[in-house]
């Protein structure tokens, strides 16, 4: 700026009130835009309403729940999901029936696989021993389409030779890992084809009970009665 108003030839006295007035020009434009984008990015004062909320909700040393409740409304037998809590001011919490990895903590959620409808209860206890408690019911559907199921279990054969009765037994299963009968016939069958047969020879009436079970623990049974006539 003092450059261009030597080369311009303005007189000393002159070209210093010039350089006094831009300076002066550039000094406050300068702190207007500053101010402006102060304005723009400061942080609106709570109202006393809010203030008021806050104060209630994490005020104070009583043990409080913020929240307690699972990701789904529902699931399908065999799925998982998530609970979450969050509590203040509590020295222990759990949740009933037990779930793992559970203590106070403002948002947390833990994964759970309950096998049927389940309550859980979450109960948080503060330093004075004081308790609260929030609970919610979780709805599990069956899982009808993937669950073990027999399909058939019948007598195939039933002949008698020299008095003594022998009997060929069928089935067919889907969805299961492990076969067995009661009482026992052969050994727990695993991973075995979704079919089979054996022969008894029962000497009085009897009932076979066949199960199944798949890899989650989840079963299926069918009885089949025998018929030997008495003597």
């Amino acid at each position: 700026m003092w450059e261009l108003l030597k080369r311009a030839q303005i007189p000393l006295g002159v070209a210093s009130a010039i350089a006094l007035v831009y300076l002066g020009y550039v000094f406050l434009a300068r702190h207007t835009a500053d101010r402006r984008y102060a304005e723009h990015t400061k942080v609106a004062e709570p109202s006393d309403a809010q203030k008021s909320e806050f104060a209630k909700t994490y005020g104070g040393t009583a043990v409080k729940i913020l929240q307690f409740y699972a990701r789904d409304g529902a699931i399908t037998d065999g799925q998982n999901t998530i609970i979450c809590y969050g509590v203040v001011n509590a020295k222990s919490v759990r949740i009933d029936p037990p779930v793992a990895d559970v203590y106070p903590a403002l948002n947390r959620c833990v994964e759970v696989e309950p096998k049927h409808e389940t309550k859980y209860t979450l109960t948080a206890e503060g330093s004075d021993g004081k308790t609260a408690t929030a609970e919610f019911t979780l709805a599990v559907r069956p899982d009808i389409e993937n669950r073990p199921r027999i399909t058939s279990f019948a007598v195939a054969k039933h002949t008698v030779e020299q008095g003594r009765h022998y009997v060929v037994i069928s089935f067919a299963f889907q969805n299961a890992k492990t076969v067995s009968i009661d009482p026992p016939v052969f050994s727990p069958l695993t991973d075995s084809a979704p079919f089979g047969q054996w022969t008894v020879t029962p000497d009085k009436t009897t009932t076979y009970t066949l199960t199944v079970t798949d890899k989650k623990g989840r079963t299926a049974s069918r009885q089949l009665t025998v018929e030997v006539p008495k003597n």
